[in-house]
């Protein structure tokens, strides 16, 4: 790239000049229709033209005007020479001018050349020149005739450019018209972004410490679809936020796509977070070690811009897909949150039970009716939620019970990082984390006396986290594989070897404490009580569920009803009752039963 020999813009140039070889009124088609251009030059920095200046020269008009017919007036933006002209259009460069669409092309076509060789452009901006192009109104049809007679009539001196959007902003009448020619602008191909971000990220790349082609390689494989304006945009608002880091350029034009100019993956605050995150999770789930290191490996990858090495550069894929399995009430949703409250400052879920998305027409309610259909207006709960809140963990809970089709569309989402609603607006989840549940491989359905069907567990507090972590792999492994027949889903997820299979809460003191100390810190901030628990109840807690049937069936939710019943309800009615004289209240059994103390 040192020796620039791209063809950059140049063959939009060429094609405007072979255009008004044939013909008097150019159509310059695509969104790139404000943008900047560039054109090579065989030594030294590229030139960069608006695209009215690329017209100008291409023809090498002596004097070019501009029309804005949202505004109602003419500006003559360019002239060669300084020669006077006699029309009804601005005479002075620079000067603006109130006038009707079709007057400003009546003057225009009245413009009288000097000899031969002068010609004259007029540029309109016509994505508003006719409201309703697929059933023009009776005084549009004066403006479509005068236009047609321009393009039939004119000798080539006169070339009028009617720029827009995309074709479907003009009738076919002027479309179809044998003396209009249409000639399309190209989104900014890589090379184009390349040589404008070399040019453009000068002061940024001195500032990172790397030199601008580096720079401009990560922009440009970043900034696929943008246009030159954008990625300006884009350095502008680096520049501003004293970006240092080569990486965080990455993640701010990430950031920019989705619509915020703040990624929570860049800067030092992600990168101190994660460094203690092993620490951080693990006082809010407690004794899943292999979980937490399983998700602290991660995000590393995920801050170092390594989740998806394998993909190109620019990739819109999560920043991090988990699948967690295991028993039920052991801490999988608890570390979803905690990673959301880690990585993004807050516990923002985006949470789909995946039991109630069953049926086929469930993937409605993700991504959105399609045209035509009861709640087309509304939006998917998915795509709006991602397209709303970007910087979220989205969980999809025991995902094995979802409907095949929702499977299917979920396939995009973690390969590219993108969905597309039903109203064709696409949500991408690029800065998003992506947590998947299931109970697979831990239960069995047996029928009870009464014949309804019951869960039992297939292990039990002997058997050892190995053998838990294997069976559920492979029970996994035979669902998707054989059962739903979707092993490349599986295959998104890293494979049965990736999936994070948490095991049975086995130290339950510890979790009855961490559960004490949360309702002491809740009566603390709402009664200004500091509350005292005596190990007696932890530990009387910890017996009765131990005790009962279906203590690994319902795990830390077990837990917590059982301390409900010994703890909460009478400490609950204690409050509502009595006045606490002393800010200190005493906890206790005697004779199983709960008292408190308020000397």
């Amino acid at each position: 790239m040192s020796n620039i020999r791209v063809r950059l813009d140049d063959e939009l140039a060429e094609n405007i000049v072979l255009a008004a070889q044939v013909s008097s009124c150019i159509v310059l088609v695509g969104q790139r229709q404000f943008d900047r251009f560039m054109l090579a030059k065989p030594e030294g920095t590229p030139r960069i033209l608006s695209l009215e200046r690329l017209c100008h020269e291409s023809i090498a008009a002596r004097a070019t005007w501009v029309f804005e017919p949202a505004r109602g007036n003419a500006l003559l933006a360019y002239m060669n020479g300084e020669a006077k002209i006699k029309t009804a259009l601005p005479t002075e460069l620079n000067n603006k001018k109130g006038l009707k669409l079709i007057e400003a092309i009546t003057a225009f076509a009245e413009l009288k050349p000097a000899d031969n060789e002068t010609r004259f452009a007029l540029v309109v901006n016509a994505g508003l020149m006719i409201v309703d192009p697929a059933g023009p109104r009776d005084e549009d049809f004066t403006l479509i005739r005068a236009i047609e007679h321009l393009a039939r009539e004119s000798d080539r001196s006169h070339v009028l450019f009617l720029r827009v959007p995309r074709a479907t902003s003009l009738p076919a009448a002027i479309l179809t018209a044998p003396q209009v020619r249409t000639v399309h602008i190209n989104a900014a191909s890589r090379d184009v972004r390349y040589t404008y971000s070399k040019v453009r990220c000068q002061g940024l790349a001195e500032r990172c410490g790397v030199e601008p082609s580096s720079v401009a390689q990560t922009l440009s494989s970043a900034t696929e679809d943008w246009t030159l304006n954008q990625i300006d945009a884009l350095v502008q608002t680096a520049e501003r936020q004293d970006i240092m880091e080569q990486q965080d350029i990455e993640e701010m034009a990430r950031a920019v796509r989705i619509g915020t100019t703040h990624s929570p993956w860049a800067g030092e605050r992600i990168r101190a977070a994660v460094k203690g995150a092993r620490e951080e999770l693990s006082k809010r789930v407690i004794g899943q070690p292999k979980a937490v290191d399983s998700v602290v490996t991660s995000l590393r990858r995920a801050v170092t811009g390594l989740s998806h090495a394998h993909k190109s550069q620019g990739s819109q894929a999560p920043r991090a897909i988990f699948f967690f399995a295991g028993p039920t009430g052991t801490g999988k949703t608890e570390l979803a949150k905690a990673v959301s409250q880690l990585v993004f400052g807050q516990e923002q879920l985006l949470r789909f039970d995946c039991g109630e998305l069953r049926q086929e027409h469930a993937v409605a309610r993700l991504i959105g009716a399609p045209p035509g259909y009861v709640g087309y207006d509304q939006g998917g709960e998915l795509t709006e939620g991602v397209r709303s809140k970007p910087n979220s963990v989205v969980l999809f809970d025991e995902i094995e019970k979802a409907h095949p089709r929702l499977l299917d569309t979920l396939l995009g989402v973690l390969d590219d990082g993108r969905l597309t609603s039903g109203q064709g607006e696409t949500a991408y989840f690029g800065q998003a984390i992506l947590i998947f549940t299931s109970n697979l491989g831990m239960y069995e359905e047996v029928a009870s006396g009464n014949g309804r069907m019951t869960r039992r567990p297939l292990f039990n507090y002997d058997t050892p986290f190995d053998m838990i972590e294997r069976e559920v792999r492979s029970s996994i492994r035979e669902e998707f594989v054989t059962r739903l027949g979707r092993p490349e889903l599986l295959g998104r997820f890293g494979g049965a070897e990736s999936v994070t299979v948490f095991d049975y809460l086995r130290d339950l003191e510890r979790v009855c404490r961490k559960f004490v100390s949360n309702i002491a810190a809740r009566v603390k901030r709402l009664h200004g009580v500091e509350l005292v628990v005596d190990d007696k109840v932890i530990k009387r807690v910890v017996s009765l569920i131990q005790s009962r049937p279906d203590a690994l069936v319902l795990g830390g939710r077990g837990l917590a009803l059982e301390l409900d019943r010994v703890l909460t309800n009478p400490l609950s009615d204690y409050l509502f009752d009595e006045p606490v004289r002393d800010r200190t209240l005493h906890v206790s059994l005697d004779s199983d039963r709960t008292v408190f103390l308020n000397p």
